[in-house]
This record gives structure tokens, sequence and C-alpha cells, in this order.
């Protein structure tokens, strides 16, 4: 985000918290002209990449007893849902 507000692009920033693994995630509303768009993939590019991460389970699996399970999973990355708008107002 603060590399994102360097390079001069607004944003609305919603946090959320769920899923399976309950990890937190951060939604960026971002609007920008069309010739910002190879810009802002490049920052995201570099600074949104997907990691391993070891996260403990919330049940058991059957036969273990009082351990919680551990597995690795991907965090981290980023998702583009883009659309054309016709008119964007900041206020």
């Amino acid at each position: 985000m603060r590399i994102l507000a360097s390079q001069d692009f607004n944003f609305t920033v919603i946090n959320s918290k769920g899923g399976m693994l309950q990890e937190p995630e951060v939604c960026l509303l971002v609007g920008f002209e069309s010739q910002m768009l190879p810009i802002l993939l490049d920052i995201v590019r570099k600074d949104c990449r997907p990691y391993r991460h070891y996260v403990s389970t919330q049940g058991y699996m059957p036969g273990e007893l009082a351990t919680p399970s551990i597995v690795e999973t991907e965090l981290g990355g980023a998702r583009f849902y883009m659309m054309n708008l016709e008119r964007f107002e900041q206020i």
C-alpha cells in the first residue's frame, strides 16, 4: 500500500478475516486510468508474491490423540477483478 500511494494510486482498503484458515486478507479498491495498468501490475507482481506457511488445523485427524495437525499451505498473492467504468469521482 505504501508503494501504491508513492506512485499516486488512490485506493480504499477493506480488511477481512475468514475462510477455512481464518487468515487476515486485505482487499484494495483501486481507481486508475487505463494507461496506469502496467505500472499497477508490476508493483503487485513484485510485492504480492505467494509464500508457503504452516498453520494449525482446527480439528483433529481420526486416530490422533490431543495433537492438532499442522498443514502447509500457500498464502499471499493477489487476485484482480477489473471493470471499465463510465465515470469515477473521488470525493
